[in-house]
């Protein structure tokens, strides 16, 4: 009969770590992810409307490039967004999406079409 209570100890050693330690601290919740700031094309394409035109030097364009602003839409998720066509002679032209997330503006996945078939 020495095999039950063992057995009954072991289980219950087991079953004790699925459980949550009810004298433990609860977990702190957690802080929204600080915001990352636009770059500086960002910035102009948040801030300008239709039409508006600028040269701007950009570090993650590739340096200095040619934007415009073309126009704003309401994307399928019902964001507003704002599309730009940033273009650095001799290199394609680029089209660049910018949602408002909120009070914030986020610049969407950039896709380029060279190489694409």
């Amino acid at each position: 009969m020495r095999i039950i209570p063992a057995f009954t100890v072991a289980l219950c050693l087991l079953l004790g770590g699925c459980l949550g330690n009810p004298f433990g601290s609860t977990p702190a919740p957690e802080e929204p992810a600080p915001e990352t700031p636009l770059s500086p094309v960002a910035q102009f394409i948040s801030m300008n409307n239709t039409g508006a035109q600028a040269s701007i030097d950009d570090p993650a364009f590739g340096g200095l490039v040619d934007v415009m602003v073309e126009g704003s839409f309401t994307s399928a998720t019902g964001r507003d967004c704002r599309r730009a066509v940033v273009s650095r002679p001799p290199h394609e032209a680029e089209i660049v999406i910018l949602c408002r997330q909120g009070e914030n503006w986020e610049l969407m996945p950039r896709v380029w079409g060279r190489g694409l078939d």
